[in-house]
C-alpha cells in the first residue's frame, strides 16, 4: 500500500513501517498478538534508544531493581485487559525482548511519577474549536505535549492500530515502546489526549488500580461517541491525577481527574475548550493554582487568542496558534503570546505538537525543538485507516 508523502522503510508481516519528515508511522493490523509482533519487530531498534535513554540510567543508579521491576511489571501486566497483556506478548516475540524489558519501557512514565524522578507529564496545552466557534462548524484540536528534553532524543512516533477483532481503529502520537494514547484519535472521530494533573490532584499513584496509561487505549478501542467516553471516565479511578481532553465531531470536554478525589467533567464554553494542568472545574472547591510550568499562563493565552479567531477557526488557524511562543527570549513572557515552548525556559519543553482535523481526518505534527525541529507534517487518517 502507497500512502501519498510517506516513504516506506520496513515491512513485517501485515505490518508496515513509514516515514514522513523524521516522523515514523508504524502501520499495524490484525489480532492484539499479532499487532504487537508486528510493531516490536519493526520498532525494536528505536525501542532500544528509548530504553537506553529511559530506563537503564535508572536500573545502573539502583532506582529501579529487579523487586521494583518485577512489581511494576506484574502491575501492568496480570491488572491489565486481555487486550493489553495479548499486545505485550506480542511485542515480545516480535523484538525478542524479554516480557519485563517490554512492560517496564511502556510503565516508565508512570513509574517515573511514582519516584519523583520525573516532573510527572509537566506542562501541555490543548485548544479544540468546533460549532459556531470554528469556520465551518467542525471540530478541530490544537495540542501541545510538553515534557523533558530527553524525549527528544528518539523519534516522535504516530502509531496506527488496525484491529481484526472489531475494535475500533486508532492512530496514537507517543515514543517507541510506549503504547499509551497520549494524543489519539479513533476511525469514529472519538478523540483523547492527557495531561498532568498532580499540582491539583495530588502525586499519588495508586498501585493497587490498573494504570489508566493502559486503561485509555481500551476506552478509544471501544467508544464510538463522546458520551460513550465520558460515560466510560464516569465509572473510573484513575491510578495517577490527570487531565483528559475528550472530543468527537460534535463536542469536547475536560475530564478532571484526581487519583484520590475522584473525577469532575468541564463543558466546553460558547463551542470552544482549553485545557492546561489546572483544574478549573469550580466544583472542586479549590483555588486554581499556578503550576511551575505557567499552566494558567498558558490557559489564559490560548482562552484569549482562540477567541480572538472565532468564527474563522480552522485546520490552518489552530496551527498558527500553536505556533505561538509563551516566552520570549530574555525569559519574559511575551506579549499576546501562546503557549509553545521550543527551548527550557521553565520546568519543560514542547516535545511535540498535533492538530486534528477530526471530521476531515487529517492529522498535522510537528516538533518546534532546535535541533530536532521538524515543521507541519500532513497526515491522512482516511488513508491510514484504510
Amino acid at each position: 500500500m502507497e500512502i501519498k508523502g510517506l516513504h516506506l522503510i520496513q515491512e513485517y508481516s501485515l505490518g508496515k513501517l513509514y516515514e514522513a519528515n523524521g516522523f515514523l508511522i508504524p502501520v499495524i493490523t490484525g489480532s492484539n498478538i499479532e499487532m504487537g509482533e508486528q510493531y516490536g519487530a519493526l520498532m525494536v531498534k528505536e525501542m532500544q534508544k528509548t530504553y537506553d535513554t529511559l530506563v537503564q540510567p535508572l536500573i545502573n543508579t539502583d532506582v529501579l531493581n529487579d523487586l521494583s521491576i518485577k512489581l511494576w511489571v506484574n502491575r501492568a501486566y496480570y491488572g491489565g485487559s486481555l487486550r493489553t497483556r495479548q499486545f505485550y506478548d506480542g511485542v515480545v516475540l516480535g523484538s525478542g525482548w524479554t516480557l519485563s524489558k517490554v512492560v517496564i519501557l511502556d510503565q516508565i512514565m508512570e513509574f517515573g511519577i511514582y519516584t519523583a524522578q520525573l516532573k510527572s507529564f509537566a506542562g501541555c496545552t490543548s485548544i479544540a474549536s468546533f460549532g459556531k466557534h470554528s469556520k465551518d462548524g467542525n471540530m478541530y484540536i490544537g495540542r501541545n505535549l510538553d515534557w523533558s528534553p530527553e524525549f527528544n532524543q528518539f523519534p516522535t512516533v504516530f502509531t496506527v492500530r488496525k484491529p481484526t477483532d472489531g475494535s475500533f481503529k486508532i492512530g496514537t502520537t507517543g515514543w517507541p515502546g510506549m503504547y499509551c494514547t497520549f494524543t489519539a484519535v479513533n476511525d469514529h472521530g472519538v478523540y483523547l489526549d492527557i495531561h498532568d494533573g498532580t499540582s491539583m490532584g495530588g502525586s499519588i499513584v495508586t498501585l493497587e488500580r490498573p494504570s489508566i496509561l493502559n486503561t485509555v487505549i481500551d476506552l478509544l478501542s471501544e467508544t464510538n461517541s463522546l458520551p460513550a467516553l465520558s460515560s466510560r471516565f464516569n465509572g473510573l479511578q484513575t491510578s495517577i491525577s490527570i487531565i483528559f481532553t475528550l472530543a468527537d465531531k460534535a463536542n469536547a470536554i475536560s475530564t478532571e481527574c484526581s487519583s484520590l478525589a475522584g473525577n469532575r467533567i468541564r463543558n466546553a464554553k460558547k463551542d470552544s475548550l482549553v485545557v492546561a494542568n489546572t483544574f478549573i472545574n469550580d466544583d472542586w472547591g479549590l483555588r486554581k493554582r499556578e503550576t511551575e510550568s505557567n499552566s494558567l499562563k498558558r490557559f489564559s493565552n490560548m482562552k484569549e487568542r482562540l477567541q480572538e479567531q472565532k468564527g474563522h477557526v480552522d485546520a490552518s488557524i489552530i496551527k498558527d496558534l500553536m505556533d505561538l511562543k509563551l516566552f520570549n527570549k530574555d525569559n519574559s513572557f511575551k506579549e499576546n503570546g501562546g503557549s509553545t515552548k521550543p527551548m527550557l525556559q521553565d520546568t519543560d519543553i514542547t516535545n511535540y505538537q498535533t492538530v486534528f482535523d477530526i471530521d476531515g481526518q487529517k492529522v498535522w505534527l510537528k516538533i518546534p525543538v532546535p535541533g530536532y525541529y521538524a515543521d507541519w507534517t500532513e497526515l491522512d487518517l482516511k488513508e491510514l485507516f484504510a
